[in-house]
């Protein structure tokens, strides 16, 4: 009989430790999810980008979508009946630079003719390309850069105090589309739900 009160006790304890560590990882878990959404998606962004190969390129990508969203958060709470606002882009890739390239290229014809009278003809065509590269008064070497191209935005999903009614809705399509330079299917007004 003592035996079994023993495994009892034992049962007891494994159930009260299993119960401590599963209370343990829910406080873990909801403390991870306190944070502001902001901090928490840049957090995790940036935890990604830092494995990438260019980490540097995709945290500027990423600061420079945020600074797009405020922007665009800021111009589009001053529509008439919109209320508070909040927008998400879409915009894949990063900025692209284009270097000036140095093309050199030579052609050359040979026609040949053989016994019989005939002949042939053999075009051949040559080209190397080279990046411009400019050498400062330290003679630190830089590729001559002729323009950067921002990455397109390819979809908004705009989230709005006043996105339940249709005027706003329109309002906010237009303004995006004027903005943005989209067409209607890549913009997306939602109704911001109430605390």
């Amino acid at each position: 009989m003592t035996e079994y009160f023993r495994n009892m006790e034992n049962k007891k304890i494994v159930l009260l430790m299993a119960v401590c560590i599963a209370f343990g990882a829910i406080l873990l878990v909801a403390q991870r999810f306190a944070k502001e959404p902001e901090e928490y998606i840049r957090e995790a962004f940036y935890s990604f980008a830092e494995s990438e190969v260019e980490p540097a390129a995709a945290r500027e990508n990423f600061e420079h979508e945020l600074a797009i969203e405020a922007r665009l958060e800021e111009f589009f709470s001053l529509v008439e009946n919109a209320g508070k606002v909040r927008v998400m882009v879409n915009l894949p890739g990063s900025r692209e630079t284009v270097f000036a390239v140095d093309v050199s290229g030579s052609r050359s014809y040979t026609t040949e003719q053989d016994a019989q009278g005939g002949s042939r003809e053999t075009h051949q065509y040559q080209s190397a390309e080279k990046t411009v590269i400019l050498t400062d008064r330290q003679g630190t070497d830089t590729p001559l850069i002729l323009r950067e191209i921002e990455p397109r935005i390819e979809g908004i999903v705009i989230i709005a105090e006043g996105g339940d009614c249709p005027f706003v809705r329109d309002a906010l399509t237009r303004a995006a589309r004027a903005v943005l330079g989209l067409e209607a299917h890549m913009v997306q007004v939602l109704t911001m739900k109430v605390n």
